[in-house]
């Protein structure tokens, strides 16, 4: 019996933007590569790497769309996605053009009987800007933006400015 997944392409931006995209079980990675270039309609022909994560979204080993390294996990090409997201808490990150870096986590949503002969968006929500977020990757391999406003700048023994309000150096 045929299966169809779909898999929720989440882009890694401070709104919320994302893509359902429902697609045959046994369809490899370079298909889904495809699928979420043409659902953000990305400029085609960029390469790409998705990469496995655990449940913090921290990034682990490659899977490039074309594979270089011998000892790796192999080409995109590969992996079937119900080997790889085939299942609940199975998720990825894909990362699009290296230059312009366009980050997406990719998440299992459900798995259907029925065949899906080609990629279909069945839901799309938030609009996709104009040119790459600037992710930063923060420590442990985990996923920040670059102009984070929730991070405040502390000095070295860990007060930022609103600690020391009143404060003054000037009186001793």
């Amino acid at each position: 019996m045929k299966t169809r997944l779909t898999i929720r392409a989440i882009l890694h931006c401070p709104t919320d933007v994302f893509r359902d995209i429902a697609i045959d079980s046994a369809a490899s990675l370079v298909d889904l590569h495809h699928a979420v270039a043409a659902a953000y309609q990305l400029e085609v022909g960029q390469m790409a790497s998705f990469y496995t994560t655990d449940d913090q979204w921290s990034q682990l080993d490659e899977i490039p769309l074309v594979a270089m390294d011998s000892n790796g996990l192999g080409a995109m090409g590969d992996h079937s996605l119900e080997s790889i997201l085939g299942e609940p808490g199975k998720r990825l990150i894909f990362i699009y053009d290296f230059l312009a870096m366009w980050t997406f986590m990719i998440e299992f949503v459900r798995q259907d009987e029925g065949e899906q002969p080609s990629a279909q968006v069945t839901l799309s929500y938030g609009d996709r800007p104009k040119e790459a977020p600037d992710p930063e990757f923060a420590g442990e391999g985990g996923l920040a933006y670059a102009d984070d406003d929730d991070q405040e700048e502390e000095d070295e023994y860990g007060f930022d400015e609103e600690d020391l309000d009143g404060y003054s150096s000037d009186a001793w």
